[in-house]
């Protein structure tokens, strides 16, 4: 009998948050079950500032998103601008060193396999959605990077093509693969519309965005067919071009 898939979701907080220490502990194997909540998956939203501060082993600044707003609107050199100004002002809880929240992370880590770890002003500055606004987290896997709002719920319809099938007697078919990647985008555009939708917001975003995610599976078996070692030059340069085929071709 089919089983529904359950429900999975990953907290993302950035570091500069006044409760990231309590934050840490929260899927830990160790400490009071009430401090707990290990069901949950976890990530960190990381600005170059907090990690600069780490490498220069410098005080790093805990703040309340309410008394200091605005903080996870902007980013690069708006956020540094911004952090430092409340920070001179005096409007943090505390100040620690960055390196005692880098080995909670590390610890945390160790022992759980998270937080998850992105970065917040790379995420940004490499964007398509970047003109929409400040995209303030990625989703469970960290695969995809897109824009929310109080009214936008991101959401991503997901395929992904089989390498193997595209290879014949020892030899990749790129015009094969570029025929399927052009089939495979129109029909997930198509499901955009004819969907289902369990909330409004996702529904907004969905249709005013409209994106798609189109991946691959089996790279390493069609190398393998293809007679190419997978750490090869030649195997790399059959990399680019796979992915350089199903680009254009989307």
């Amino acid at each position: 009998m089919y089983q529904a898939r359950p429900g999975v979701f990953a907290v993302y907080l950035e570091p500069w948050h006044a409760d990231i220490l309590d934050f840490l502990e929260l899927k830990r194997n160790i400490g009071p079950e009430e401090k707990r909540a290990r069901d949950l998956f976890y990530a960190l939203w990381i600005p170059d500032l907090f990690m600069k501060r780490v490498e220069s082993d410098e005080l790093w600044s805990l703040m309340c998103p309410t008394e200091c707003p605005g903080l996870d609107d902007c980013w690069g050199q708006d956020f540094e601008k911004l952090y430092c100004t409340y920070e001179k002002s005096g409007h943090y809880k505390i100040q620690i060193k960055a390196r005692i929240i880098w080995k909670s992370i590390i610890t945390s880590q160790i022992e759980t396999g998270t937080p998850f770890m992105l970065y917040k002003d790379s995420c940004n500055s490499k964007s398509n959605q970047q003109h929409l606004g400040t995209i303030k987290n990625s989703n469970l896997c960290t695969e995809i990077v897109e824009y929310t709002s109080a009214d936008e719920i991101a959401v991503c319809g997901n395929a992904s093509i089989a390498l193997p099938m595209f290879v014949k007697d020892g030899s990749f078919d790129y015009i094969k693969l570029h025929e399927i990647a052009k089939i495979v985008t129109f029909n997930l555009d198509k499901m955009i519309d004819s969907t289902w939708y369990p909330v409004s917001q996702a529904e907004n975003s969905n249709k005013r965005h409209r994106p798609i995610g189109l991946g691959v599976q089996g790279l390493a078996d069609a190398f393998q067919l293809c007679r190419l070692p997978f750490t090869s030059e030649s195997a790399k340069e059959m990399n680019k071009l796979i992915f350089e085929t199903i680009y254009h071709a989307a």
